[in-house]
């Protein structure tokens, strides 16, 4: 005859119980110590004058239409 007592009765909390290794516990440690450290310092970027961020802007335009006519030119070749 079943009861419905023995399949509601928790799971044995003995058995649950798993040893961690030292090698986890250490990475573990030194994984939140990394997070931890990340958020507590900030890069500050530094401000960029106009002159530069212009000269920026104009060196990456040369090299997207250096990579366009490099594309272009080797779809002809093939």
């Amino acid at each position: 005859m079943s009861s419905k007592t023995t399949s509601t009765r928790p799971p044995d909390t003995a058995a649950a119980v798993r040893r961690v290794s030292l090698a986890d516990r250490i990475a573990l440690r030194v994984g939140m110590s990394l997070i931890i450290w990340s958020r507590r310092t900030h890069r500050v970027r530094p401000s960029v004058d106009h002159a530069t961020r212009q000269r920026l802007e104009r060196e990456r335009r040369e090299r997207e239409l250096d990579l366009l006519v490099r594309g272009a030119a080797m779809r002809m070749w093939r």
